[in-house]
């Protein structure tokens, strides 16, 4: 009979595993780097998702961007906002090796903080 008292859907998720983590190859930094790309990967495949979704719309209302697109210049409070979203690209790019850093300087019942959702 299963355990009712523990709702998996209350239960928050956590941000890093403790204890020994899976290695799949022998040289140092390579799980961290393939780690990395698929970060890359995923961030990649939700822009040209994105992308592809407002070209469709774009098309099917007459509106041709290519070339607005190309000569666009974004205002200094745009650009703040897009340089305040790369640096949260980043930081989610690079948890992997953040976090690994971190795990061989910290006490082994510390938990590295979560990284910020966008």
């Amino acid at each position: 009979m299963p355990d009712d008292s523990v709702n998996p859907e209350s239960t928050p998720l956590r941000y890093s595993v403790k204890g020994k983590r899976m290695r799949f190859f022998d040289a140092q930094g390579v799980d961290e780097l393939v780690a990395i790309c698929m970060g890359l990967a995923q961030e990649m495949w939700v822009i040209k998702e994105r992308q592809a979704a407002l070209e469709s719309v774009a098309a099917e209302k007459g509106v041709v961007l290519p070339d607005d697109v190309e000569g666009h210049t974004f205002t200094d409070e745009q650009r703040a906002a897009l340089d305040a979203k790369k640096q949260g690209f980043i930081d989610r790019i690079f948890f992997t090796l953040r976090e690994e850093a971190e795990s061989l300087v910290a006490e082994p019942e510390e938990e590295p903080p979560a990284p910020s959702l966008p």
